[in-house]
């Protein structure tokens, strides 16, 4: 009778971690350090990107950037060029330990274009990193500055060329 008591027990016990856990992929990753900044900047402004995916306000906007080709180069500049239309802007990296919640530093890629057209301002954002390797950089921004929920986050997605 004992066993089957700490087997119950036991399972309970296992159930109840298991359904805390809340695996949240859309979440900043937080711990970042120097190195990993040197090491985005580093991919980044090794060859060429393209936008793999591109979701604003729950819209996928990948279409928009067909064709479009990302140079990050070493100053700081960033351009998106399709062999026809050629947009300039600025890009960096940061940690942001500004965060409320944590201790911990989020990485942060800074993308600015100074344009008027209207796609290349979406990509107007202090994205934080949510992956990263040589060759993948998965983004999203939170929509601070709307007054709407969560729902309206958006994603970005940076493929080496």
């Amino acid at each position: 009778m004992k066993i089957k008591y700490w087997k119950v027990v036991f399972l309970l016990s296992v159930l109840i971690v298991l359904s805390s856990c809340d695996e949240d992929d859309d979440s900043p990753i937080d711990g970042f350090n120097n190195s990993d900044v040197a090491s985005i900047q580093g991919s980044l402004e090794t060859g060429t990107w393209r936008i793999s995916s591109f979701i604003d306000d729950g819209q996928d906007e990948t279409s928009s950037f067909d064709g479009f080709v990302f140079t990050f180069g070493a100053d700081g500049t960033i351009v998106a060029d399709n062999g026809t239309n050629s947009f300039n802007g600025t890009w960096r990296v940061e940690l942001d330990d500004d965060d409320d919640f944590d201790d911990a530093d989020n990485l942060e890629l800074y993308i600015t274009f100074s344009t008027s057209d209207d796609d290349f301002d979406d990509l107007t954002e202090d994205w934080y990193v949510l992956e990263f390797s040589d060759n993948r950089i998965r983004l999203a921004d939170d929509d601070d500055d709307d007054d709407d929920d969560d729902d309206d986050d958006d994603f970005l997605i940076f493929e080496r060329s």
